[in-house]
């Protein structure tokens, strides 16, 4: 089997890679002066048909190069600079496939220039300064294609199978409309749900704050955004669609969104509600709401929006607004809403193997829960503008949640020889009220001189949790002669607060073209408090009795201010920027309830750097060094007992000291689109000093007690690397990428209170293969393998090597036309699971679709876990235990969809000439 895939693929590849090929060169240059033209873009389409054959971008030199093979003979030559008049001309490749065009003059006035035609034709790529702009229309996908097919489409850009998105390695943070946000900073609600019939750019960034978009700066080097523009005759309509479905073992699925768009007014509106572990707002065209749940993590949804973990089966229902529009030249402003209710029930078995100094014992547990939650988030942003050299930009933001929790636990610890030593069964039933509320506003004037500008940064954030817990447990221990038995019945309530305000006023001056100096003081408070009430309950009489030694009273107060000078240089390719100042940290802590106060402080010298050069043509390195200050928290300080867990008794440290972490960043990226091919690497290494670490001792009757202290020693580093490659060929594509991933961490951890160092290494090689053909099948292989080593300079604990195997697939037909079949599956195969365990997995998903009524309805036939292998085990290997859980998952089951789309776009519907906007 493995010889016939390699033969496969690699007749595949001869295919494209030899057949047809063809260079043609020449360069570009001014036809008054005749200067060279740095990065004007130059492309290929067919005669035929417009398909996109090829494109480049002129070197410092103006020279370009474009590559390819195609079995088209008549091509179309296009060039595009801005601010110069584009041209075209006919190329016949059956006079030769090695062509050299010279020298071509662009004119920035309308005139003849020979036999060369003045064209309006859009350039598929664009490079400005910083930003690589994207002509979305160029890259040809299925007609019902959404933004997240053409982003796949993209040089250099990779779309794993979570959503999330990576540019030359940068994360892609953010996802703006028409230079404005789109349902907050989620990206997948824009690239999930954009039809790419209304794209007109796609442009592509580094991420940038307030203060960079307004000074001109350039961006974060480790991340990206991107921004999409609709075109101008789609920027007047809406779209909308809705999908309704039912299943096998009453599964349902049903959501929708509504879109509208009137020049600088944007409205859109949202829904969902299914029990198949979906938010709802992942929309797949293939597969709808169970689009990623075939993948490992795959329940993604928007930031916030839901409460509890992802495991058990989860019904949901949600719903959202977003409003964005202009008044006038000075105001912009946008906002959201976002209403979502779960209702999460799981059940575990567990069974954990723990390694002590002294002795080793074993711990069988079962657990049973269930969390309803309502969750209210908004936010938005004003801009305001009163004049060109002055900005104002309020971001108002918070969230609002009611969570019921009931959980069932019961547990069995033996020893060595099976004997047991305790057994507990508590229950617990809680309703907590949450809430957080922030803002922050930035004020800029840019002055006289070019880069220089004045600016103020404040921003506040209040969170607030109450809550109220019915506790239940019986705890029995049988270490000596006669067992013993603990009952605990309390009612307990808890409210904490946490506090944040900060503000920063800058200063930048421009000294000439090339360097800035600024100065920067930065102030910022925190105040944590803690009120924890803790009463006894009479099994009899249900009279309450306060427990103050299990009560606190607890007010954490700092305050750090950093003043801080830097210098900034850049020129051409190259940019540094230093800045340093000095960290003077507060500490102070009260217990009013236990009478306990201490005060602290803290100094320490704030550096950040980096460096940033552009090498070539497509190339840059980043390098960035920076430390930090980090505060414990209130659960780490705080000296009082919390016996929620009987078996499990915490209690804080009053004396801990803030960590500190240093840490350095490293990319360098590089992506040849003559050549369709790139690569990316790059990694971080952090150095912790005072890093705080629980230590926790057990007794004869495996109580444990747990407790914090401050160590050095700890480190955490990561490297990464990929290298990709595309061959195109007319209406055929392949391509794939090889990648190889790594990680190190070393911890100073504790096992019943002795001291120890773990060191931990990963290595993720992984390979990835595309191959399609325009309208007729895409196809997409992936395959990683994760390698892990951990070992214990203890004796008592063993070393853990394990290896794990992962596979994707992802096919997709479009024919016959208007049928669509999709199948989307990921092995796994664990090497950390017990023989106790199922190790290895096959899960398969499918769809069979069929569209109709002029492609705006489409009934589906949708399968989640096909060959029923979905399995809820897990090994985790820590450094004094290992545990094999199981749980409760979504099982196989079948569901028929209906999804009907509506369109209006600049005055007609796509499917219907005649029809007017009104």
């Amino acid at each position: 089997m493995k010889r016939i895939l390699s033969t496969t693929a690699f007749l595949l590849l001869s295919a494209l890679t030899f057949a047809q090929q063809f260079e043609i060169t020449g360069s570009i240059a001014d036809s008054l002066t005749r200067q060279k033209l740095l990065s004007a873009t130059v492309f290929l389409e067919s005669v035929e048909d417009s398909t996109l054959i090829t494109y480049s971008i002129t070197d410092i030199d103006g020279k370009f190069n474009l590559t390819g093979n195609t079995n088209y003979e008549l091509l179309n030559f296009y060039t595009s600079f801005q601010g110069y008049q584009e041209i075209a001309k006919v190329i016949d490749l059956s006079k030769g496939r090695q062509i050299d065009m010279g020298t071509i003059l662009l004119s920035n006035d309308i005139e003849s220039l020979g036999d060369v035609v003045v064209t309006a034709r859009k350039a598929p790529i664009t490079l400005k300064k910083d930003t690589l702009e994207f002509n979305a229309k160029s890259f040809n996908t299925r007609a019902d294609a959404t933004l997240e097919d053409v982003i796949k489409e993209l040089p250099g850009v990779e779309l794993d199978t979570d959503g999330n998105i990576t540019v030359n390695g940068k994360s892609v943070t953010k996802i703006l409309v028409n230079g404005k946000e789109f349902f907050g900073d989620d990206p997948q609600v824009a690239l999930k749900n954009l039809p790419k019939e209304i794209i007109d750019k796609i442009q592509v960034t580094e991420s940038k704050t307030d203060e960079q978009r307004q000074s001109g700066d350039d961006g974060d080097d480790n991340a990206s955004e991107i921004n999409i523009t609709i075109d101008e005759d789609k920027n007047k309509g809406w779209f909308s669609r809705l999908t309704a479905g039912g299943g096998t073992d009453d599964r349902y699925s049903m959501s929708g969104i509504v879109n509208y768009f009137k020049e600088d007014l944007r409205v859109s509106v949202l829904g969902s509600s299914n029990n198949i572990n979906s938010p709802g707002f992942s929309f797949d065209e293939v597969y709808d709401a169970i689009g990623n749940s075939v993948f490992s993590g795959g329940q993604g949804g928007l930031s916030g929006l839901y409460n509890g973990n992802n495991s058990g089966i989860t019904s949901s229902r949600s719903a959202g607004m977003n409003i964005s529009n202009e008044f006038g030249e000075i105001v912009e402003a946008d906002g959201n809403y976002f209403y979502g209710k779960s209702d999460n029930r799981s059940e575990t078995e567990t069974r954990r193997t723990t390694f002590l100094p002294d002795r080793t014992f074993s711990t069988n547990s079962s657990n049973a829960s269930n969390r309803v939650g309502d969750n209210h988030r908004f936010g938005g942003r004003i801009e305001v503008k009163p004049d060109t050299l002055t900005s104002i930009t309020f971001r108002p933001g918070g969230t609002l949640s009611n969570n019921s929790d009931f959980s069932e636990r019961s547990s069995t610890s033996f020893d060595e020889d099976g004997n047991t030593i305790n057994n507990l069964n508590s229950t617990s039933s809680s309703e907590s009220d949450n809430r957080n509320l922030e803002g922050n506003i930035y004020v800029s004037r840019r002055l006289k001189t070019k880069g220089s500008f004045v600016s103020f940064y404040a921003s506040v954030e209040d969170d607030q949790n109450d809550s109220q817990d019915r506790f239940n447990s019986e705890r029995n221990t049988f270490s000596g002669n006669t067992p013993t038995t603990e009952i605990q019945n309390q009612i307990i309530n808890q409210k904490t607060t946490n506090t944040r305000y900060n503000f920063s006023p800058r200063y930048r001056q421009a000294l000439d073209s090339n360097w800035r100096a600024s100065v920067e003081y930065n102030y910022q408070y925190r105040d944590q408090s803690s009120e924890r009430s803790v009463f006894d309950i009479e099994n009899a009489s249900g009279t309450r009795t306060f427990n103050q030694a299990l009560s606190n009273d607890f007010d954490v107060n700092s305050v750090q201010q950093r003043p801080e000078i830097g210098v900034e240089y850049e020129k051409n390719d190259l940019r540094l920027e230093f800045n340093t100042g000095y960290i003077f940290q507060t500490l102070e802590s009260e217990d009013v309830l236990q009478q306990v106060s201490f005060d602290k402080s803290f100094e320490n010298i704030f550096l950040q750097a980096s460096v940033r050069q552009r090498i070539g043509k497509f190339g840059r390195v980043n390098l960035n060094y920076n430390n930090s200050v980090n505060v414990p928290s209130v659960r780490q300080l705080q000296p009082v007992v919390d016996r929620t867990n009987p078996l499990n008794l915490v209690q804080g440290n009053p004396d801990l000291d803030a960590s500190v972490t240093h840490s350095i960043r490293i990319n360098l990226s590089n992506y040849n689109w003559e050549k369709g091919e790139g690569f990316f690497m790059g990694g971080n290494y952090d150095i912790n000093t005072n890093d705080v670490a629980a230590i926790t001792t057990t007794d004869q009757d495996l109580i444990r007690t747990t407790t914090y202290v401050n160590v050095d020693g700890n480190r955490r580093g990561f490297l990464y690397s990929s290298y990709n490659k595309k061959w195109k060929k007319d209406k055929r594509d392949i391509g794939g990428n090889l990648s190889l991933n790594g990680n190190y961490n070393r911890n100073v951890s504790f096992t019943n209170g002795q001291r120890f160092n773990s060191e931990t290494f990963g290595i993720t090689p992984g390979a990835r293969f595309e191959y399609s053909i325009r309208d007729i099948f895409e196809l997409t292989l992936d395959y990683n393998l994760n390698l892990n080593s951990t070992s214990y300079d203890i004796s008592s604990i063993q070393d853990q090597e394990f290896t794990n195997h992962n596979l994707n697939i992802d096919l997709l037909t479009l024919w016959p036309e208007n049928v669509t079949l999709g199948l989307r599956g990921e092995y796994n195969r664990y090497g950390n699971v017990s023989d106790e365990f199922d190790n290895d997995s096959f899960v398969l998903i499918g769809s069979l679709g069929y569209k109709f009524a002029k492609d705006k309805a489409v009934v589906k036939l949708k399968a989640y876990d096909i060959l029923d292998q979905v399995i809820g085990t897990r090994r985790v290997a820590t450094q004094d235990y290992v545990q094999d859980t199981s749980s409760l998952v979504l099982e196989r089951y079948f569901m028929l969809s209906f999804t009907y789309k509506l369109s209006k776009f600049g005055g007609s519907d796509p499917n219907d000439r005649n029809t007017r906007f009104n």
